[in-house]
Parts: structure tokens; sequence; C-alpha cells
């Protein structure tokens, strides 16, 4: 139970331009982790995680746009431009989905290790404004091909810096360091030859540290945690770095039975701002995405939460709505309009 907990806390915390890089994070499979039963396993745990996640808003700064808007808006310095072919895009849909198989090992009483190995599918609507010869202006809606493949996978060691009973605690504070591996490609590119948007790589090419603490008290028949993640995000090996993330959660469980616990969560997340260096992914005079000035979030979401068990195993099931409550942007960006979580997990 102990390990699973651990391993759906790294699971939470995470996640690119407009959008992707901020709200959409390998983390937010930690935070679970360490919320669920895998983090109380005695040997080791094992969860098979769904997420997925649903984009349409487009935001600037706080208030909500309509593509339409966001494509006027793009076009007001298109009189600047010569007389011949010139496009811009914006994104109209993005869905995001992730499979995330999740593992977890005591080593000792106090130790455990966690490791997460995600698969990504990403899919972008998008909608372009071109300019002919003759300088008129047409738009057109397109769907990119999908890309997907292995994501970046994540190793953290987990520790109970204190714990009032072993058997049964009340009162249980976790401490955790981990490193997430560049192991999912970042150089995808597109049938003209130019890289996919940043956010929508399947890796970043970086090596991150994460650093986690998890606090849970008991008031029977009431569970509350919090959950603190850093995640120090570095350059990748293409030139691009994403903003460094924080994501502070609040979550509560109410005991009905021993089998159905129905929960209620309060999820906030800040994203700094990204950097490409070596200007690979910029493509700002063409595309809303590719502009890191539209990168970096702080939003607020609530999510309720159902928690099965299934009696006489070590197996349960956890279910997850999360609605944003707000969300402000640097720049222009592409939203979260709402996310579903899926969980199966087993404690040996």
């Amino acid at each position: 139970m102990k390990i699973f907990g651990v391993l759906l806390l790294f699971l939470v915390s995470t996640t690119g331009a407009a959008y992707a890089s901020g709200e959409c994070c390998q983390s937010r499979s930690i935070i679970d982790a360490t919320t669920s039963d895998i983090a109380g396993a005695s040997n080791f745990g094992l969860s098979l995680q769904y997420e997925y996640s649903n984009m349409k808003t487009i935001k600037d700064g706080s208030n909500g746009i309509t593509h339409d808007t966001a494509l006027e808006n793009a076009s007001e310095n298109w009189s600047k431009m010569p007389m011949k072919k010139e496009s811009f895009s914006i994104p109209t849909r993005m869905i995001m989905q992730k499979y995330s198989l999740l593992g977890t090992y005591s080593i000792t009483d106090r130790i455990n290790v966690l490791a997460t190995v995600p698969y990504v599918i990403n899919d972008m609507y998008m909608r372009k404004l071109t300019r002919n010869t003759m300088g008129m202006d047409m738009t057109m809606d397109m769907k990119m091909d999908t890309l997907e493949g292995l994501g970046d996978m994540t190793l953290m060691g987990i520790y109970q810096i204190y714990e009032n009973n072993h058997e049964l605690p009340t009162k249980k504070l976790t401490g955790g360091i981990g490193l997430k591996a560049p192991t999912g490609k970042n150089d995808e590119e597109t049938d003209s030859g130019t890289l996919v948007h940043a956010m929508m790589q399947p890796g970043s090419g970086s090596w991150d540290p994460l650093f986690l603490v998890n606090y849970m008290q008991t008031f029977s028949p009431v569970i509350f945690q919090s959950n603190l993640l850093y995640q120090m995000t570095t350059e990748g090996d293409e030139g691009y770095e994403f903003g460094d993330k924080i994501s502070l959660d609040l979550i509560g469980r109410y005991q009905v039975t021993d089998y159905f616990y129905p929960g209620l969560e309060l999820n906030g997340l800040y994203a700094g701002q990204d950097t490409d260096y070596d200007g690979k992914y910029s493509r700002p005079d063409v595309s809303l995405l590719d502009n890191t000035d539209n990168t970096g979030i702080t939003s607020l979401a609530i999510t309720p939460a159902i928690q099965v068990k299934v009696p006489k195993t070590g197996c349960s099931i956890d279910l997850k709505f999360q609605q944003p409550l707000y969300q402000d942007v640097r720049g222009t960006q592409q939203v979260v309009d709402w996310r579903g979580m899926a969980a199966i997990m087993w404690t040996f």
C-alpha cells in the first residue's frame, strides 16, 4: 500500500508550448501514486493508469477568446508582409492520452523505489490562415498526424521521514528525490522536415530532477493528504528547455465503507516560461504554438474522485475527473478544458 501511494504521487505532478508543457505533465501520475494504495504495499505494487486530456479553449492571460479572434489578432501584422503566400496557424483542439505503468518496491520499512513508464498519444486539430499571391486571406481547418510513442521514464526514491504508527499510521510525512530520463523521442518531424511542436513530442530530451514532500493525516473517517512536487527542468539535447514546474495538491477522502472511498482534490500548478536556446522549435511568425512567449501558466483545478477496493484482494480502482477553476497563461495559449483519469492497482 505504501509503495503504490508513492507511485501515484509521482505521476500526478507534471507537464509545452501553448498548453502541454504547462498543464500536461508527467508528475500528475506521481502525485496520484503517492495518494493511492500502492504507496503502502509491504513488498511491491503495480498500477496501470490512463489519462485523457481535452483542450479546446484559448486564453489570452486569464480571459478566454475564440479561435477566430486568436487568428485575427495574429493577422494584424500581416499588412506588413510582402505579397506572397504566407500562413499562420493556431490549435483548435488537442487530445493528449497517456498510459502509464507504475511499479514500487519496498527496500526497507522506510525506503521505497518508484518507477514509471509512460506511453503517450497526441492528436491536434489546427486552423490555418493563408494569404495567397493576390493578397487574399483564407482559413482552412486540418488535423495533424497522430504522434505517439514511449514517453520519458522516471525513477524516484521515497523515504518515510515520520509516521506515528508503522502498522496503521494516522500521521505520516514522506520525502522523495527522483530523476526523469529522456527516453521519449523529441525530434519527430513533419512531412515538410520541420520539428513537430515541442509540446507534441513524446519526450523532452532532458534529465530533470524531481523533489517530493507528502503529508498524510487521518481524521476518521476522513483521510487528508497534501502533496508538493517540484520539477527542476534542464535543457534538452535539441536545445529546448521547458519551464520549471511546481504542483500543490490538497486531497480529502471519506471512508464510506471498507471498500468505497469518495474524495475531492484541489490541484494547484505553476509552470515557468520555456526557452528555445537553439531556435529549432521556434516559428513565432507562422504558429501560435511555436512561440515561447506563449508558455507558462498558473492554474487551479478541482477533482472529484472515487476509490473502490475489491474485497479480499490487493486490487483497487481509482476514477477521477479534473475541472479547471482558474487559469492564467503567459501570452496566448490553449488550455485544458477537462481531464479524466483511471487507474487499476495491485499491492503485494
